[in-house]
């Protein structure tokens, strides 16, 4: 598979682009870039700021498979971002987790720059690139560490700090095709404090070794190898199903082994327990206290 890709210097954004060429009918393969976003959204329509600096694209996809395999996508395009990563900066590559059911995060807060960790918008150390992404989520909520009521298990001492966001994905089905956005942070804005902090720290590519060329580039050299990676993950996908990718999110997945609780949107608590894998149909599943297991979709849970 290879992508046919269409670049532009500003949009309202990616997404609607996409949907526009999925209503002419065209075939799936196609990935459309912007290097801003006026109008820029993620899941549920929550907006992404999107200034100069981030790689935003979406891509138009076709998949001939079961219904029940499409809630799964959003996973595949995860890895296929981490892969990205870690092509581009390897020695990040056991620290870029995927975080079900639609976010990439880097792991080890306490080793990430200290400008990085507190938002305080005064540039990288390579320059003054600008990206920020905000907004990405699904449909629930998922609290890391908390048992039912806000109490913390017994036992468990792991400090509690936001994940350092890297990256947000959104699904959308639209005229029986899918659009699919990828947004990736790459450079720090020069003004990151004055946009509004959300539930997530964002991080940055820049701050952590990719940072020699001009932002363009990189942020063109980010697009290209996710292309390479999703052309290369999504037939087999489609061909096999998500199964063959089971253990691999597994092995990078940054919720495994945490005690989470699961809520819905209007905050009740759906389930709480320590995550234990991801199904083959993208479920997440919790082993409660009692030792009962718990699957968990994305249409009924959000990481929060």
């Amino acid at each position: 598979m290879q992508f046919r890709v269409q670049s532009f210097e500003t949009v309202t954004s990616t997404n609607d682009l996409i949907k526009r060429a999925i209503e002419e009918g065209q075939p799936e393969g196609l990935a459309v870039r912007g290097l801003r976003q006026t109008a820029g959204y993620g899941r549920q329509g929550r907006a992404w700021e999107s200034p100069i600096g981030g790689m935003y694209q979406s891509f138009l996809l076709r998949p001939e498979v079961p219904p029940a395999q499409l809630p799964t996508l959003s996973l595949l395009v995860g890895l296929a971002v981490r892969r990205a990563v870690a092509v581009l900066v390897p020695e990040l590559e056991d620290r870029v987790q995927v975080k079900w059911p639609n976010d990439i995060v880097v792991a080890e807060a306490g080793d990430l720059p200290r400008e990085a960790a507190q938002a305080t918008g005064e540039g990288s150390p390579c320059g003054n690139g600008s990206a920020l992404l905000r907004g990405a989520a699904s449909h629930g909520a998922v609290c890391d560490g908390a048992a039912p009521g806000g109490e913390f298990p017994a036992g468990d001492s792991r400090p509690r700090h936001p994940f350092h966001k890297l990256c947000g994905i959104s699904t959308e089905m639209h005229a029986r095709a899918l659009c699919v956005g990828v947004g990736v942070n790459v450079a720090r804005p020069a003004d990151a404090a004055s946009v509004p902090a959300g539930k997530n720290v964002p991080v940055y590519l820049d701050e952590l070794g990719f940072c020699e060329g001009p932002v363009e580039d990189r942020i063109n050299a980010v697009a290209d190898a996710l292309c390479d990676q999703l052309a290369i993950a999504y037939p087999m996908w489609c061909e096999q199903g998500f199964g063959s990718f089971q253990a691999e999110f597994d092995g990078c997945s940054a919720l495994s082994g945490r005690f989470v609780r699961m809520e819905d949107l209007s905050g009740n608590v759906l389930a709480a327990g320590t995550v234990t894998r991801v199904a083959p149909d993208g479920r997440l599943v919790l082993r409660t206290p009692e030792g009962v297991e718990v699957f968990a979709s994305s249409g009924e849970a959000h990481i929060r």
